[in-house]
Formats: structure tokens, sequence, C-alpha cells
């Protein structure tokens, strides 16, 4: 179930390749959690990876914005009392 750790490890690195050490930080913060080690992480692990990709190649404000507000996300839901699995 490593899939969405794995999407959080490339993100970390675009990030830090973008020099956003912030954003890589706090990602890298989140990765370990329950909600990463499950299924339940994936859709946001691979939005904040395509984004990171963009920021990547575009280092405008918009991006960068974009990937805070997904980094935001994912410390809301993983860090929310009462995420589990179904």
């Amino acid at each position: 179930m490593a899939r969405a750790q794995d999407m959080l490890d490339e993100a970390i690195a675009l990030l830090t390749g973008a020099g956003q050490n912030e954003l890589a930080d706090r990602l890298s913060a989140q990765r370990e959690k329950f909600f990463f080690t499950s299924l339940a992480g994936v859709p946001l692990a691979n939005k904040v990876k395509k984004a990171g990709i963009a920021l990547s190649t575009d280092g405008s404000e918009a991006n960068v914005a974009a990937v805070s507000s997904l980094v935001d996300q994912i410390e809301d839901k993983a860090d929310a009392p009462g995420t589990v699995l179904t």
C-alpha cells in the first residue's frame, strides 16, 4: 500500500528541486500517517504530484498557490479525527 507514499516522495522531490522546501517539509511530515499508508491518500497524493510537476516547470505564484492549497487539504484530511478506511 505504499503507492500514496511513493507519489508523495515524488512530489517532495519535485518541490525540493523547485526550491519550495517549506512545502516539501510539510508534505514530509504527512508521509507516515495512516492516511498515506492506506488507499485513502492516493487521490490527494496523485494531485499533489501532478501539481508538483507543473510547479517544477513553471514556478509561478499560481502554481505555488495550487500546491499550497493541496498541502493544506492533505494536512486537514490526514489529521482529521476519525479518518478511517471503510
